[in-house]
């Protein structure tokens, strides 16, 4: 496992992965990989017209399965499985990804960075049919290895962008999905004024076929439309949101905000 990071953050997911590789190596998990259903398309779901809610479930929840099932009805395209830290953290997903496949037909996404190609089987073993990598943690060379095995295993890849910078290196790497962030949001999560001058700022160079997925901040129904005017294809909906009412309808409420007249108007006028 040759080291592809650019950053510590990285360089110790991969200790992580070296580590659960050690306990289930990698022919072992390819095999469990194979055994699985071809993972539906993450690109199709994410571009299906309407803008997608992108649904994060809570890894910790009692029952993540019947969760995800409340998702799927309420009308969620895809549900996101983040990772909570804490040493237990990506086996704590991997559990409830595989629960709420389980329970679902819903397309899942695996929100562990990949750094290496054995999260890719991981993944898929585990019920993902989408992957997350990030721009800024990964050398060229690793980006564009690891978008193009994403593919090659079944699985959509999608790269988050924080920068210009980052947008560039997307894009030369063939991605072809992307979650488009704040540069500061893993250290203090979404602030409104800086999230939408993201927005604002890369979300115009974005080329046409690329989906564009963004994310709520504090204000859920608002950001979605902020973010349907910038032409954003689908966005992520944190476990925090959702946790605050009934999930399915709180669901409901966004997909059906979505799919508002005015907004695909908008949508097709600007294709």
């Amino acid at each position: 496992m040759s080291p592809h990071s650019s950053s510590p953050m990285a360089f110790q997911a991969l200790a992580r992965v070296a580590a659960r590789q050690a306990r289930v190596p990698l022919d072992e998990i390819k095999a469990k990989a194979l055994d699985r259903p071809t993972p539906l398309n993450g690109q199709e779901a994410l571009g299906s017209g309407n803008i997608v809610v992108v649904a994060e479930l809570d890894p910790a929840h009692a029952a993540p399965g019947q969760l995800a099932e409340q998702y799927e009805a309420g009308g969620a395209g895809v549900i996101a499985v983040p990772v909570c830290p804490g040493a237990s953290g990506v086996g704590t997903a991997l559990h409830a990804m595989s629960d709420a496949g389980v329970h679902t037909q819903t397309p899942l996404f695996s929100m562990d960075p990949v750094v290496s190609s054995y999260q890719l089987w991981e993944a898929r073993a585990h019920g993902a049919s989408l992957v997350l990598l990030s721009a800024s943690a990964l050398q060229d060379e690793a980006l564009v290895s690891l978008v193009e095995r994403s593919a090659t295993i079944g699985l959509t890849p999608i790269v988050e962008v924080c920068s210009a910078r980052d947008l560039v290196r997307a894009l030369r790497a063939r991605a072809h999905s992307l979650l488009v962030r704040p540069p500061q949001y893993v250290a203090t999560g979404p602030e409104p004024a800086m999230m939408q001058a993201t927005l604002a700022k890369l979300l115009p160079l974005v080329p046409d076929g690329v989906v564009r997925v963004t994310e709520v901040g504090s204000t859920p129904r608002r950001d979605l439309i902020a973010s349907a005017k910038l032409d954003a294809d689908a966005i992520l909906v944190g476990r925090a949101h959702l946790a605050e009412g009934e999930p399915r309808q709180t669901v409901a409420d966004l997909v059906a905000v979505g799919a508002h007249p005015a907004l695909s108007r908008r949508r097709e006028q600007a294709v």
